[in-house]
């Protein structure tokens, strides 16, 4: 989606989509399939799924599902101010105009059938701590970790409450990874660590991903008819970066995308002095 929008938090150019075919870029901050490209396929429903401000997006895709979701954005709106990107209550008012035209295409009683049979996906949290609280002195002027924690997490509940009224009754809320051992979080230079996992950005991520639990729990409760999960995503990235070769991996600690000392996703373009994208990346996390 944010191909569709002004902002610089693009994946349309290479080395990005790398691995798709042809080595063409689709816009996905990735060298080829997202998360939600995976899932849609897993369920056997189809190969990729499409962005929703896609200017050619066709009825048949609106019908078998849609990315609502902008890279770079967050629970807290001064989160997706700072890469202009698309907030959460916006891509929220899309899918309120997508209800609008399902219904125009089925009737509203498929329509109905279709949002209450749909599995809505949330991957967000990560950018509030990476891009904002731990980058910008905004927030940590304003609260200590735990404080904006729970802010952020006052915002998630209210926005699966607004979801649920209009509709949406299976939701998987994907918590977030071990943000210090991300490689921009572990670059020298970035953090004093010197390449090791940055434990107070690993500490507030298990502090978001204990109080989504216990969101999830209380609305379980509180919205009768909605089914909602949390997916371990730090789990398992953990367990992969403790024990690689368990999955196949070798390298943990290096980008596919290398720019000389750093590894920022802005900074991976053919325009960067001193960039290297690794030909053979499989064995990398």
């Amino acid at each position: 989606n944010n191909d569709f929008i002004r902002t610089n938090a693009r994946g349309n150019y290479p080395p990005y989509g790398r691995d798709f075919k042809h080595g063409i870029p689709t816009g996905r901050i990735s060298n080829g399939k997202l998360m939600s490209d995976y899932f849609v396929k897993g369920l056997g429903i189809k190969e990729l799924l499409p962005p929703y401000l896609h200017p050619k997006l066709q009825p048949h895709d609106l019908l078998t599902g849609v990315c609502f979701g902008s890279a770079g954005t967050g629970l807290d709106n001064l989160t997706s101010q700072i890469l202009n990107v698309i907030p959460v209550w916006k891509q929220i008012e899309n899918f309120k105009d997508y209800r609008k035209k399902i219904r125009g295409l089925v009737g509203k009683e498929q329509a109905t059938t279709i949002l209450n049979e749909a599995i809505l996906f949330f991957v967000i949290g990560s950018n509030d701590f990476i891009v904002n609280y731990f980058q910008y002195p905004t927030r940590p002027d304003q609260f200590t970790v735990p404080e904006y924690t729970h802010i952020l997490l006052d915002i998630y509940k209210g926005y699966i409450k607004e979801l649920h009224k209009v509709g949406a009754s299976r939701i998987a809320l994907i918590n977030v990874p071990p943000l210090g051992c991300l490689l921009s979080e572990r670059t020298e230079g970035f953090n004093k660590s010197n390449g090791a996992c940055a434990e107070d950005r690993n500490e507030a991520a298990v502090g978001f991903n204990t109080g989504l639990n216990s969101m999830v729990h209380g609305l379980k409760s509180a919205l009768p008819g909605l089914r909602i999960v949390t997916l371990d995503y730090n789990g398992l990235i953990s367990d992969i970066i403790e024990n690689p070769s368990k999955y196949g991996m070798e390298v943990i600690a290096e980008s596919c995308c290398r720019t000389g000392n750093y590894t920022l996703a802005s900074l991976c373009n053919m325009f960067t002095p001193f960039t290297v994208m690794l030909r053979n990346i499989s064995s990398l996390i």
